[in-house]
C-alpha cells in the first residue's frame, strides 16, 4: 500500500489544532503495510513524507515528535493549544487511558487550599522515566510516580500527594480538612484503599495524616 496515502489518511482524521504524535502515525502505517515491507524502510519514508508535508504547510511541528494542522484566522496562524498537548503527552492518551495527574500549587489553587497562582504546572506521569524533569516548551515539571498510574488508582495517588504536600505549599484555607473530606466524597474514594496506596508508596507522613482525618 502507498505509504504517503496512509500518512495522509491518518492525518486527515484529526481536526485542526489537535496534536498528532509521530509515534502514532508510525504505528498506524506499519499496521497497514504489507508484511514484506521492511520496517526500517517504512519508518524512513514516513519521516521524509512528514518533512515534505511540513514544508508544504499542511502540518506544523513546534514540538519534537508532535505535529498539528494549523488554524488560519483573520489575524494569521494560530499556534498549537499547549493545554491539549500537555494533556495528551502527560495526562491522558487519545484512548482515554489515564497516565498522569496534576499536583503542586496549580492543583492546590484549584481546590481552594491556596491563592498562589503558579506559572508552571507540576505533573506526576508514567511518561517520566527519571525522578524529575522540566519541559520548557510546556512550562511543566514532570515527576516519575512511585507506582504506575492507572484509571483505577490515579485519584487515590493524587489525593495522597495532596496530603504529602512535598513542596510545602502554604495552606491558606481555614477549612482545609473540609476540603479534603469533600475530595473524598466527590471522587468516591474508599478510605481503606487510600491507606493501601499510602502503604504501597511507603509514605509514613500521609499515613499519619490519614489516621488523624479518620478520627
Amino acid at each position: 500500500m502507498n505509504i504517503c496515502k496512509l500518512v495522509l489518511e491518518y492525518i486527515e482524521q484529526y481536526p485542526e489544532d489537535e496534536p498528532i504524535f509521530i509515534e502514532d502515525i508510525k504505528k498506524y502505517v506499519i499496521q497497514q503495510c504489507e508484511k514484506d515491507n521492511k520496517q526500517e524502510s517504512v519508518l524512513k519514508n514516513i519521516n521524509v513524507i512528514l518533512n515534505r508535508l511540513k514544508n508544504e504547510g499542511i502540518i506544523k511541528a513546534e514540538y519534537k515528535g508532535v505535529y498539528y494542522k494549523p488554524i488560519i484566522s483573520m489575524f494569521g496562524e494560530v499556534p498549537l493549544n499547549t493545554n491539549k498537548l500537555r494533556k495528551l503527552k502527560y495526562l491522558e492518551d487519545k484512548d482515554g487511558n489515564i497516565k498522569g495527574y496534576i499536583v503542586g500549587a496549580k492543583l492546590f489553587n484549584k481546590l481552594g487550599l491556596t491563592t498562589l497562582v503558579p506559572n508552571v504546572t507540576d505533573i506526576v506521569t508514567n511518561e517520566c522515566k527519571y525522578h524529575k524533569q522540566y519541559d520548557e516548551r510546556l512550562r511543566t515539571y514532570i515527576t516519575k510516580p512511585k507506582i504506575e498510574i492507572t484509571n483505577e488508582n490515579y485519584r487515590y495517588l493524587q489525593f495522597i500527594d495532596i496530603l504529602d504536600n512535598k513542596d510545602n505549599i502554604h495552606i491558606e484555607a481555614q477549612n482545609a480538612d473540609e476540603i479534603l473530606y469533600r475530595i473524598i466524597q466527590e471522587c468516591k474514594l474508599d478510605f481503606e484503599k487510600i491507606i493501601k496506596y499510602a502503604r504501597e508508596t511507603n509514605n509514613r507522613k500521609v499515613l499519619d495524616k490519614l489516621f488523624v482525618l479518620a478520627r
